[in-house]
């Protein structure tokens, strides 16, 4: 359980870097929508991967794969969270927000678990 908190809690962090970011190349470096969120999270992800390894999951592997399978279960969690989505917006009666906040829930799970047993095994 207190793996799962220091998860959420660098997840919170990295959201609000993330978006620091977006909106600071945005608004004061006038920068490309698209281009602004495109740095926002590489740097959110790097981050993410970087507090989540020392922090959460205190990894002391020197393996590069860590890096890939964490990557690779950023992407299994966006997509299971895409489809949570498009299910619950096409199919559900509930308000947008309810949607949103379940698909998210979604991401935090398959991204928990698969990062705890899959990209940091070693450590947890």
């Amino acid at each position: 359980m207190k793996q799962l908190i220091k998860f959420v809690i660098v997840g919170v962090l990295n959201t609000i870097l993330g978006y620091g970011v977006i909106f600071g190349c945005m608004y004061l470096l006038n920068m490309d929508p698209v281009i602004s969120n495109v740095i926002g999270y590489l740097i959110g992800l790097m981050l993410s991967y970087t507090l989540n390894r020392k922090v959460t999951f205190q990894s002391t592997s020197k393996s590069k794969s860590e890096l890939v399978r964490f990557l690779a279960v950023f992407l299994i969690a966006y997509f299971a969270n895409l489809a949570v989505l498009m299910v619950l917006i096409r199919v559900a009666v509930f308000h947008e927000v309810i949607n949103q906040i379940v698909a998210g829930a979604v991401y935090v799970f398959f991204s928990f678990f698969l990062n705890k047993y899959y990209v940091f095994y070693r450590s947890s």
